[in-house]
């Protein structure tokens, strides 16, 4: 599990948005700025009622000398029109400059942190990906990433609110500090409703997130397996599946919309009440003169000022409790998934130890133990030794542990006991990057990505030079149809190769992984999507490689391993059998079994066979 913490925003602000700070900080202060030219014009416009057009009091602005002002009252009129154009003009040129900056600066910390997680995911263990669906995944990496803007938007405009609410505030406090005391009762009791909404909000939003996640899944697999979907004709029920999962995220949703909108509600009737009320009180002080135990005067142009302040004052008030806080919480929550994904603990580290030195190719297991759950072992105890330029082929019924004891080579997982050795050396004692750097791979189901046929080939070395891909590509038996392409190496082959057959791909695939030359190289079903003369192709392959390499084959076709120099037979993750193909038939056991179902001897099969498979299928836990 990750570490978890009460502060993800502080986390993910503290180490991502540091690098941005300075424009984040010169942003917000020109946004405070542009508050006090947002405020001026409703001073000045109350100033002009009472002077211009009332004459009730003399043209005079708070902390304006006298001396500025001109006497004439046209001259007081257009002097307030070129205030009023000075201040628009102002806070426009100020929150102009302002979001560049801050938008600017969120764009590069939503960047940083998209790659800070996308580097995380792929350092996490394979278990991880076991137990998290991929749509969860991509979820993180896309919405709650991209969700995090919602969180930068909330903080900006918060402060800009805030700012708001305290230059308004302090503009009302100098008119009539009385009246403003009086207006300030209303953020008080907003604000204590908005704590309360907020915590509400919080447990909502995870839910949500959760459930976008889980819909993600569910696309995933559908997309994924279309051909499937469409040869079984199950589109309708994939909808159905996709609908209950959308109908667990609606829900989540709506119940957050109905939080919403009631809090909403009550902080629109409380702000209303408020400017109805002022307007109603502010009225009667204005013909009665101070009520109660106030003792200020207010004139008509200070009560139309402190009505349009109240209004500006309210609004962003209203805005921080209900906008700011339902942003705040989305983003909240998305904040803690992606902490959650960089602090994964089930990381591996590529260069947990010294290098390997691989000079021979010889592999040996001693006594290897694994499970993936920890309640039943997926290879029990297994031990055997191939000697460097062997072809060894690995062959069991499904689910006996063929993938997963070579899984364990490559240290995608660590065994739970036992040793795993390359030319003697223990490969827990030695960096996972060298490694699997010393080890080439094709699996049953090769991705390819999308791209051309000479990148796919080179990804292992991008800087590969033709000769080299080409001599790989021949290696592979895959050079004669890819000249016969349109654009030949530079074919696309599209998303996960789609634009190219099985066959094809898989002899991509392996020339991929013989480009960079490795030691040991292995074949996991590398044959069980094919046709019979891609699998001779792929067969010759191996027997060109084999002189030259340390060569594993899992094989579900057992021809495809009749001329290995040793078979490993494995049984409900046990080494049962070892030997050659003749030696294993007259051994007269499960690989003699096993051929005898592929060649179509099925009267020849022991009754044991039949009944120990039963049993093994019946009984087995994963097998991979």
């Amino acid at each position: 599990m990750s570490q978890r913490t009460q502060h993800p925003i502080a986390q993910i602000v503290g180490t991502y948005a540091r690098p941005y700070a300075s424009r984040f900080s010169a942003g917000i202060f020109l946004q405070l700025l542009a508050r006090i030219p947002q405020r001026v014009p409703a001073l000045v416009i109350g100033v002009a009622v009472d002077a211009l057009l009332i004459g009730s009091a003399a043209y005079t602005l708070p902390l304006v000398p006298d001396a500025w002002i001109p006497t004439g009252q046209t001259a007081q009129f257009w002097f307030t029109v070129g205030l009023l154009a000075l201040a628009v003009s102002l806070r426009g040129g100020l929150d102009w400059l302002s979001a560049l900056l801050t938008f600017g600066a969120t764009v590069d910390t939503i960047h940083d942190v998209r790659i800070a997680t996308y580097d995380a995911v792929l350092g996490l263990e394979m278990g991880y990906f076991d137990d998290t669906g991929s749509g969860s995944v991509m979820s993180v990496l896309n919405n709650d990433v991209n969700n995090l803007r919602n969180l930068s938007g909330a903080l900006t405009r918060a402060i800009m609110f805030g700012g708001q609410v305290v230059v308004a505030y302090a503009f009302m406090l100098l008119l009539n500090w009385q009246l403003a005391l009086a207006v300030g009762l209303f953020p008080v009791v907003l604000a204590g409703g908005g704590r309360i909404y907020s915590r509400l909000l919080e447990q909502r939003y995870t839910r949500v997130r959760e459930q976008v996640g889980s819909v993600n899944d569910r696309l995933g697999d559908a997309i994924d397996g279309i051909s499937t979907v469409k040869a079984f004709t199950k589109e309708a029920h994939e909808s159905r599946r996709l609908a209950a999962h959308s109908r667990e995220y609606l829900k989540a949703n709506w119940s957050t919309v109905r939080l919403r909108v009631g809090f909403d509600g009550f902080s629109w009737s409380l702000s209303n009440l408020t400017h109805a009320g002022l307007l109603l009180f502010g009225g009667f002080w204005v013909l009665n003169g101070p009520p109660l135990f106030f003792t200020r005067e207010l004139t008509a142009g200070t009560l139309f000022t402190f009505l349009m302040y109240t209004k500006s004052f309210l609004a962003p008030v209203r805005a921080m409790s209900t906008d700011v806080i339902d942003a705040y919480e989305n983003g909240h929550a998305s904040a803690k998934r992606v902490y959650d994904t960089l602090t994964e603990t089930r990381t591996v580290d590529a260069d947990d130890g010294p290098d390997i030195a691989v000079t021979d190719g010889h592999v040996a297991y001693e006594d290897v133990t694994f499970s993936y759950t920890g309640d039943g072992e997926t290879i029990s105890g297994v031990s055997f030794d191939a000697r460097p330029g062997e072809l060894v082929g690995v062959v069991g019924s499904t689910g006996a542990g063929k993938s997963t004891l070579l899984k364990l080579l490559f240290r995608f997982y660590d065994p739970d006991s036992g040793t795993i050795r390359i030319d003697g050396r223990a490969i827990q004692s030695h960096s996972i990057r060298s490694v699997r750097d010393a080890i080439g791979f094709v699996s049953q189901d090769p991705f390819l990505f999308d791209g051309t046929v000479r990148e796919n080939v080179a990804y292992a070395e991008p800087g590969a030079d033709h000769e080299r891909i080409v001599r790989a590509a021949k290696l592979a038996g895959a050079h004669e149809f890819i000249t016969d392409l349109d654009a030949g190496y530079d074919t696309e082959v599209g998303e996960r190769g789609v634009l190219l057959s099985g066959g094809q791909r898989q002899r991509i695939a392996i020339a991929r992984a013989i480009l960079h030359d490795p030691d040991i190289l292995v074949f996991d079903e590398a044959t069980s999507h094919v046709d019979n003369e891609t699998e001779i192709r792929i067969k010759e392959s191996f027997d060109s490689l084999a002189a030259d390499h340390t060569t594993f084959v899992i094989a579900h076709r057992l021809s495809t391993v009749r001329d290995a120099d040793r078979i490993l037979v494995l049984d409900d993750g046990e080494l049962v059998e070892e030997g050659t193909h003749e030696g294993l038939l007259d051994r007269d056991g499960i690989y003699a079994d096993l051929w005898r179902v592929q060649v179509g001897e099925f009267d020849a099969v022991s009754e044991s066979f039949v009944a120990d498979g039963g049993a093994r299928e019946s009984g087995r836990e994963v097998g991979r």
